[in-house]
């Protein structure tokens, strides 16, 4: 079905697939006190009992209508859809990572089945959430948003994904979660990235042009989400489109050798295996996402954030990360961090205490894990208002 309405009037390559759900919302502007945290969960809670899942689905171009939640007195909606927009395969795309790519180029990745695909996808799906805010309140932000699952795993439906999209919606900050295509077989980096990039440019098309534009991701998708903004500042230095204004990363991988860290060793020694990132677990995620041979080398040269030359990453916006606390792959975010500042980019940096990795995609696990999660939630909001104070933003 095409597009109509805001996004036909701009123009846009996008096509609608769902409308998922219309969800009554205290309306807001800033992320408040714990009771405005709990006030999600139990919308949530409430969907769920009344046999809606929290991204429950209907069919292409359908709209779901009279489910709604009300919280508290003063309502207003956060609508969330599904669309589709053009990927870096598409050869008729423009901008971005897709412009990037002539039109032989997409044709050949198109038509060799069983090929290594490292251009892409023709279309790329996004889902769209659109704070609730009061008549006439305008989004102070906009985030385009990755979820992990070591390059190869993950859905918008996970909790890194959808959870994590509510809560920066009921913020205020208009927020695109994208699924990009995952490494498989054939799929290989940079494929995930250009993904990302190509959602971004049509994000950046759109959004507020007073209000933060931002990237982030979590875990394989903050490395993600940082190949993306090095893209995005490289077409903008060109003339040819919108960089990323800040950069937010949680618990993120982003080097395939770690260097050696005693205090991390000794906090995650006793994990369960599902949860720790060993050197050979590392090596073989990113063997996986590179592929083999002098091929996947060659993709490493530009697919590896943490590999890359600090004037490479001097192009990266004001970055903030968030470490899980007893998580091997803290040490790649400490890493990172160090080499962000060495190449002039401003960082902030924290650890969320008592948390492993993946929390972020477990908020349901205990009341502890709850708030940890909106913790996390409030130190990126934090550092985006500072971004927007910054910026001389006055969108609210």
């Amino acid at each position: 079905m095409n597009v109509t309405g805001g996004f036909a009037q701009r123009g846009l390559a996008a096509r609608v697939l769902t409308y998922t759900e219309t969800v009554s919302v205290p309306a807001r502007a800033t992320r408040g006190s714990r009771a405005t945290a709990r006030a999600a969960t139990l919308i949530l809670a409430a969907l769920a009992a009344g046999g809606l899942s929290a991204c429950d689905t209907v069919a292409a171009g359908e709209a779901r209508a009279g489910q709604t939640v009300r919280a508290g007195t003063e309502e207003a909606t956060m609508r969330i859809t599904d669309v589709e927009v053009a990927g870096p395969a598409d050869s008729g795309a423009a901008g971005g990572a897709a412009g990037s790519v002539d039109a032989d180029a997409a044709s050949s990745a198109r038509s060799e089945p069983g090929a290594t695909n490292r251009l892409g996808s023709e279309r790329v799906r996004v889902r769209e959430y659109e704070p609730a805010l009061e008549p006439g309140g305008r989004p102070w932000a906009t985030l385009v948003w990755a979820h992990g699952g070591s390059f190869s795993r993950g859905t918008l439906d996970w909790p890194e994904a959808d959870w994590v999209s509510r809560q920066f919606a009921e913020a205020g900050i208009h927020v695109y979660s994208v699924d990009y295509g995952l490494v498989s077989d054939t799929v290989k980096a940079p494929a995930p990235s250009r993904d990302l990039a190509a959602a971004f440019a049509w994000v950046a098309e759109r959004a507020e042009r007073d209000a933060p534009l931002v990237l982030g991701g979590a875990s394989a998708g903050a490395h993600l989400a940082t190949l993306a903004a090095l893209d995005r500042a490289d077409l903008a230095a060109a003339g040819a489109g919108r960089p990323a204004d800040a950069l937010i990363l949680e618990y993120p991988t982003l080097h395939r050798v770690q260097r050696p860290d005693a205090a991390i060793a000794a906090a995650t020694a006793e994990l369960p295996e599902q949860r720790r990132f060993d050197p050979a677990r590392i090596a073989g995620m990113y063997e996986f996402y590179l592929g083999d041979g002098a091929e996947g080398e060659a993709a490493a040269a530009t697919a590896v954030a943490g590999e890359l030359p600090a004037e490479r990453l001097g192009l990266l916006p004001p970055t903030t990360i968030v470490n899980a606390d007893a998580d091997e792959l803290r040490a790649s975010g400490e890493q990172f961090a160090e080499q962000l500042r060495a190449a002039g980019v401003p960082v902030a940096e924290s650890i969320q205490p008592g948390t492993v990795h993946g929390y972020m995609n477990r908020p349901e696990e205990s009341a502890s894990a709850l708030a940890d999660a909106e913790a996390t939630i409030d130190r990126f909001v934090a550092a985006l208002r500072g971004v927007a104070v910054a910026g001389g933003s006055d969108a609210e």
